[in-house]
């Protein structure tokens, strides 16, 4: 297998080339794999978004081999041939929204779409895909759950598992699929080239080891500089203290597992490095406005513990 970087190159609305607004939502699903589960599709004719909410695996896409992290997004092309494996330790859970890019107005209406070429719709005359925005291939988008994007592709998903999938509400929903994914792309992408050298290392050691509530003086060590000048790094350049910093990378973490997970409350706070239960919802509430449990009833895509997917008796297709 050969492996590949995916294009991540942004675009903005200008350069964005015009394509016919008759996309339409075809299919979409939530999966659970299994430790190691494996599974492939032969050839899907959509415009899947793929996105990893937790948990890591890997795909091929038409040869390309993909590592899936946690807050991946993938946009995947039309006819592809796409394999599944979960990681043996943390299978991913995922969402997945099948856009067609164009369905014909007044063509017969079906929510779904084709995995297989003995499958209805395969090669259909009504459907077909688009030059989607310069995204040929597989490209990767890092999001969070709170984000527009990714809080359409849950409400698409309810949509699509439970209700009666009506024509109107798939063209809509596809529309605005389309939009949100525009202007996910629009969006320059992060730079911390003017930030000192020593703020940029500690950055990426707070990253790293953010679950285990890194100190100050471990900063200052880091770079082999007084507690004093990390404090003045951090509010310089970041408009926070170091210990505010790393507390709101915490929640960041807590609030997408609260979203993209059913782990228990306890457990999403031990995970971001936050192990007493009560100080971790006293601090969520005192940052976020809500406790955990009420941002996860409120915010998320589950109310309450989901019923397992029907996928995961007849294998996943994205």
């Amino acid at each position: 297998m050969s492996r590949s970087s995916p294009n991540s190159k942004r675009l903005s609305p200008a350069s964005t080339p015009a394509f016919e607004e008759a996309p339409a939502v075809c299919r979409a699903g939530w999966f659970q794999f299994a430790p190691g589960q494996e599974h492939t599709n032969s050839i899907v004719q959509s415009r899947g978004l793929f996105w990893c909410k937790s948990g890591h695996g890997s795909f091929e896409v038409n040869g390309v081999t993909f590592q899936l992290e946690p807050h991946d997004l993938f946009v995947l092309p039309w006819n592809r041939k796409i394999s599944y494996r979960a990681d043996e330790k943390e299978p991913m859970f995922t969402a997945h929204v099948h856009v067609v890019p164009w369905y014909r107005e007044g063509a017969e209406w079906l929510a779904n779409v084709p995995h297989e070429v003995d499958e209805p719709m395969f090669d259909s005359k009504d459907r077909r895909d688009l030059d989607w925005f310069g995204m040929e291939g597989p490209v990767r988008l890092h999001v969070e759950a709170d984000q527009s994007l990714c809080r359409l592709m849950d409400y698409t998903t309810r949509w699509y598992t439970g209700s009666p999938r009506e024509e109107v509400e798939g063209r809509s929903l596809g529309l605005l699929v389309v939009r949100e994914l525009l202007r996910l792309r629009a969006m320059p992408l992060d730079s911390d080239s003017t930030r000192p050298e020593e703020l940029r290392r500690l950055l990426v050691f707070v990253e790293k080891s953010y679950q285990r509530s890194p100190t100050v003086e471990e900063m200052a060590t880091i770079i082999g500089r007084s507690r004093s000048h990390v404090l003045k790094l951090f509010s310089r350049h970041t408009g926070a203290s170091a210990k505010s910093y790393v507390i709101d990378r915490q929640l960041r973490e807590a609030r997408e597992l609260l979203l993209s997970t059913t782990l228990p409350i306890s457990e999403v706070g031990q995970r971001v490095g936050q192990a007493d239960p009560y100080h971790f919802s006293k601090l969520f509430r005192r940052h976020v406005g809500l406790s955990p449990r009420e941002y996860r009833s409120q915010q998320g895509p589950f109310s309450s513990t989901p019923k397992p997917s029907m996928h995961q008796v007849n294998p996943p297709q994205s």
